[in-house]
Order: structure tokens, then sequence, then C-alpha cells
């Protein structure tokens, strides 16, 4: 990579970017003017209401029976010292109705006492505000009996009420506690501020250079893809960068001044501002990192569109995603552990949160640091494999969606847009998420097999709608001998292989593979073998490989070059499992699977694969007392033993791979051959 050819293109894209007045406004005039203007208004808000509240006069309404009890009286005796001004209204319960008083109390006998029942309407705030007041009043009615009631029996109301005394002791210092309501805001703050800052500028330097036509000439000069993505890539990070530094200064000194105004007025302990000094320095370490994930991900979603407008469309789930996950700070339960440092979005809120909380893990914060870093390079890697595709860039790209015209205009025998893949995805994960899971919660294996059958119904539907050839969309080819031996080594392979990194992982995050439990293991007792097998092996090898070596590579291998056909489906195929580590596993068998899905051209092999692996998986876990006892040498996890497994893992599957390419040359993979641009 040239530096200075980086550093020139570096600097335009910058000039293109602060040129515009929306991403000046987006970066100065939001955080350091609006932001405290919110905050003030919403304190004069706020005071405004309990002013209101304070001034206005609430009207109790009141039966008979309570006003001959006393009960009225009292509250007028109590009315001279609190703080809400009452009036008071003898009526029956259509007063509250016709809107004439805010409450009404009645009195009925209940259990041999009396019961003062107090109506009001939740639907009205004055209501609500006087029930609440009501409440209190009769509260204080009560002690006052109680206590006339020991006197009169000669007793000592305190020894009998309270035998005993206790009271909680807070021991966080005012630190802790102030770190603790900082870590459940500035997380979504800072998250939502850096996605705001990356936003505007990924869509101009992407679908805004395509509308403006100067993307064609930068495509024409002597740079290399990866320099001109590295240029967006640098100068979105920077804005998003800026844009939540100068948030953090607008957060500071609100907090500032609040600290300063409370303290003016409060008697109390004042907070040690320099205890949170290194969480200050380490969340601008992390906003650095998550600036670079966050405009890597915006730019690779507005890298598809065609117009500014298109570009909005595709960044609108991006921007729920992230608001979504930032959350997870405010969530109590959820911490930050080996598991959740690696969920994007969510270890930046958890980690945040847990540095004002004060509590520095290294080996934690260098784990969600890296992890964002292997996202931010991953999504690069595929911006410029992205940009060596003009039929991405100047063609449909994303947007071409097969479904949206019509079907008696569609062409027969054709194959499916990225957009139908996106689409039908999407629809897949509702149906795992919702229906799959009823499913499976009411009926058990029986629910898990209908998930199957869905997932295989709805995909043959979609593909049926828009006419797709179903022989070349899903590789319906009958498979050679050698291409199904080869599958199976490299399944062999695959699993040996996978085994080695659990090990692996198990001994640097053991507390991240421990949490990690079949969920399917709940429902899998007492079940036959042979509905295990059905259910949990057969099944999902058919349908979901019907889905993803099916439908999603053979529309990815006819517009993308082999590489990134493979990779894409096995890694959305790992993102589908919705599990940390199954992204690392199931992905890795995804990518295997859809290699020898595409060199053999029978998805029939990859379901023999699927079929084996989730095989395994039940006799493993049904006959785990026996295996273990069997074979118990196939337990020894010493580094010798868990490197030769590893280095057998990696022979078999490149010996199952090489058997699989060589069976297949000469054999056609299609029209993608010729329809990839490089």
């Amino acid at each position: 990579m040239n530096k200075r050819v980086l550093i020139s293109l570096y600097k335009k894209e910058i000039l293109d970017i602060l040129r515009d007045k929306k991403t000046i406004l987006m970066m100065i005039v939001v955080p350091l003017i609006l932001y405290p203007l919110l905050f003030f208004g919403a304190m004069y808000l706020t005071s405004s209401l309990l002013n209101s509240d304070t001034d206005r006069s609430y009207i109790i309404g009141y039966d008979r029976d309570t006003e001959r009890d006393g009960v009225i009286a009292f509250f007028q005796e109590k009315a001279p010292g609190h703080e809400y001004k009452l009036a008071y209204m003898r009526t029956d319960i259509s007063g509250l109705e016709e809107g004439l008083v805010d409450v009404y109390i009645s009195r009925r006998m209940s259990e041999g006492k009396p019961l003062y029942e107090i109506a009001y309407k939740a639907s009205e705030t004055s209501s609500q505000t006087a029930s609440g007041i009501a409440d209190r009043l009769l509260g204080e009615y009560r002690e006052k009996l109680r206590s006339e009631k020991f006197k009169e029996l000669g007793l000592d109301e305190g020894a009998v009420m309270d035998p005993i005394a206790f009271e909680p002791k807070d021991m966080s210092s005012n630190e802790e506690n102030t770190g603790y309501l900082l870590g459940y805001i500035v997380p979504f703050l800072m998250i939502t501020s850096i996605l705001m800052g990356a936003l505007y500028p990924a869509i101009d330097t992407t679908a805004g250079e395509k509308e403006r036509g100067t993307l064609e000439t930068l495509l024409t000069l002597p740079v290399r893809n990866l320099e001109l993505i590295g240029a967006k890539f640098a100068a979105t990070s920077t804005v998003a960068v800026a844009a939540a530094v100068l948030n953090m200064i607008s957060m500071s000194l609100m907090g500032a001044y609040f600290y300063s105004t409370v303290s003016a007025v409060s008697d109390k302990e004042t907070i040690n501002l320099l205890s949170f000094l290194p969480a200050v320095l380490i969340m601008l370490l992390c906003v650095i990192v998550f600036a670079m994930f966050a405009s890597a991900v915006c730019l690779s979603a507005c890298i598809f569109a065609k117009s500014f407008k298109e570009a909005q469309n595709y960044t609108t789930p991006v921007m729920l995603v992230f608001m979504i996950c930032g959350m997870a700070g405010m969530i109590p339960a959820l911490e930050l552990n080996s598991t959740t440092a690696l969920i994007p979005v969510v270890n930046i809120a958890l980690l945040i949160s847990s540095l004002f909380k004060l509590h520095f893990d290294l080996s934690l914060i260098a784990l969600v640091l890296l992890s964002n870093v292997a996202y931010s390079l991953l999504s690069i890697v595929l911006m410029t494999r992205v940009f060596s595709s003009e039929q991405i860039l100047f063609g449909d790209g994303a947007g071409g969606m097969k479904l949206l015209e019509g079907r008696k205009n569609m062409k027969a025998g054709q194959i499916p847009g990225v957009g139908d893949c996106v689409l039908l995805l999407s629809v897949l994960l509702l149906v795992v998420l919702f229906a799959g899971s009823l499913l499976i919660s009411k009926l058990g294996l029986y629910g898990l097999i209908g998930e199957q059958l869905l997932l295989f119904i709805v995909t043959a539907f979609y593909a049926w709608y828009v006419k797709a050839d179903f022989k070349k969309l899903f590789s319906l080819k009958a498979p050679r001998l050698s291409g199904a031996a080869g599958a199976v080594l490299a399944w062999a392979g695959s699993y040996l292989i996978v085994q080695f990194a659990g090990v692996i992982l198990q001994y640097l995050f053991p507390e991240a593979l421990a949490s990690q439990q079949n969920d399917l293991t709940a429902i899998w007792d007492g079940a036959p073998m042979w509905m295990l097998v059905l259910s949990s092996a057969l099944m999902p090898a058919i349908c979901e490989e019907w889905a993803f070596r099916g439908f999603l590579l053979g529309s990815l291998k006819h517009r993308y070059k082999k590489a990134v056909s493979v990779v894409l489906c096995g890694l959305i195929f790992g993102l589908f499992h919705l599990n940390p580590l199954q992204i690392v596993f199931v992905g890795f068998y995804g990518i295997v699977m859809a290699y020898v899905a595409y060199e053999s051209g029978s998805i029939f092999n990859t379901m023999l694969m699927h079929f084996l692996n989730n095989l395994a998986a039940v006799l493993i876990s049904v006959y785990k007392d026996e295996l273990l006892e069997k074979y118990a040498w196939a337990q020894d996890t010493s580094a010798g033993a868990v490197i030769a497994m590893g280095m057998l893992g990696v022979f078999l599957a490149a010996i199952g791979l090489f058997i699989v390419k060589k069976g297949s040359a000469g054999a056609s993979h299609g029209p993608q051959e010729h329809e990839n641009v490089s």
C-alpha cells in the first residue's frame, strides 16, 4: 500500500466531507448546542410540571359514611401542612365519572373492619396524583387510630410494632454510586453519537459519489482498491471519532455544571472526579476502536446503494440494531464476560458501563477492543472485494430484488438477486425466532421438525415465485462417488479442527464455553433415538442446506467470485445461529460446506456433511458416558494430543477438499464463471 497515495486520498475525502454544511451541523451544532438545550429544557420542563402539580387544587369526593368516620375532618386538619392544595365535595361515584372530582373515597365493611376504596382514573394525570395524595393521607389516618388504640390498651406502641430495629447501610462509595448512574446512561449516548457521526460521511463517500458521478473518476485513477477503501474508511472514522469526542466534551460540561450546582446546595461528601480518569481514558480508546467498527459497518451497508435516499433506507435497520444493542448497559442482569465481550456493539456498551463502575478487567478490555478491530478488518476486506465488482458498484447491487416485479413479467429460469437473499434470510430469521420457538416450546421435537419444514417451504416458495431455475439455483446435481467421499473426509477433518479450536478456547475462555449449552438437550430427554436422528440430524441437514448452500450460495455464486461467495455463505450461516461462539464454529463449517457445494456442484454432498455433523452431536450427547468409558484416550487434552488432533484435522480436510475439487475438474459451475467481474 502506497502511504502517499493513501494520505492524498484521505485528505480529499476529509475535505469533501467538511465542505458539506450538514456534516458540520451533525458534528458541532448537535452535540455542543442541541444537547445543552435539551438538558436545560428537560430540567425546566420537569420543574414546571412539579410546580403545576403543587399549584393546582385537587378535589377529593367522598360519601356520607366517610364523612361520619371523621376521615375528611382529619384530611382538613392535615391540609395546612400539605404540599398540595385540596378541596372536598360530598358526592357519589358519578362525580368522578362526570369530572367533578379527581378522586372518590367510599366506605364499606370488609371482614369486620372499615374498608376505604379510593376510586380514580388512571388515564388522567390529575386523578392519579389525587389518588396518591388520598392514599398517603389515609395511611396517616390509620397510624393515628393505631396510636390511639395502643394508648387505650396501655401498651407501648414502639415495643409491640417494632420489636427489632434494622436499617440498610450502603457500602458503595460516592464514586461507585455515581459511576453506576453514568454507566447506565453514557454507553447509549456514546454509541448513538458515534453512529450518527459515521452515518452521513459513510453515505456521502459511497452512495453520494455514485449519485454525483464522481466514483467512476476515482476508479480510473492509478490507485489500488485497498487504498481507496482505506481512505474512505479513515475519513469516516475520523469524523465519527470527532463527533464522539465533541459529545464527550458536551456531556462533561453539562455534568460539571450539574455537579457544581448540586455541590453548592448540598452538605454531603463530595465526589473525587479523578477516580474516573482511568475510565475516561480507556473509554476514549474504546471510542476510537468502536468508531472504526461503526464506520466499517455503515460503509458496508451504503456501498450497495445507488443513491443517497437508498443508502438512508439501508442504514435505518443498522441504526435500529445499534441503538437496541446500545441499551445493553441499561440491563442490570447483563454483565461483561468472555461471551458478551465478543458480541458487537453490546460489548462496547457493557465495557463502558463496567469502566464507570470502576471495574477494570484487562483481559476483557483487550478482548472487546481486539474483537472490534477484527470485525472492522473483516468489513474492510468485504468492501475491498465489493469495489472489485463493477456489477455491484454500478449495477442493481443489493437492490436487485426480483420479488418487487410482477410475477407475470418475470423471466423463467432466472437466478434471484442479492436483495432477494437479504429478504428471504430476514423472513427465515423471523420464522426461527417466533414460529420456530413457539413450535418447539409447544411440541418439542415435533416442533423442531415443523420449524425445519417451514424453512424448506418458505425457501422453495420464494424460489418458485421468482421463477428461479431450481436445478441451477439449488445445485440439484447427482453427487459423484468421489465427491461424496471427499465431502466425508472434509467433514471429518473439519470436525477435528473445531474440536482443536474448542480445546484452545476452553483454555483461554473457560467461562464462555461453560455457558454455551445446547438448547436442544432439554427436549431430547426420553425421546427415542430415531426421533432424535430425524429431528436433530436429518431434517436440519436437508432444510438448512436447502436454504443456505442452495438458495443463498446459488444466488451469490452467480454474482461474486468463488472466495467471496463461499466465505459470505459460511459467515451468514454462522450469524444465523445467533450465538457468539457458534458464529465461529458453525461459520467455519459453513465455509467448508459452501466450498464443497461450489466445487462439486451438488447440494447432496453438503447435506451428507451436515447430517454426519449433527448425528455425531446426537450420539455423543446420548451415549456420552459409554463413549467416555470405551474411548478414554479421546479425552486426552495434553498439548501433544491437542496439536496432533489439529494437524490430523487439517490433513483430512485438505485431502477431502482436494478430492472434491479433483473429482469435479472439468465440470461446469454454471454461468457465474462468465458473470464474475474482476
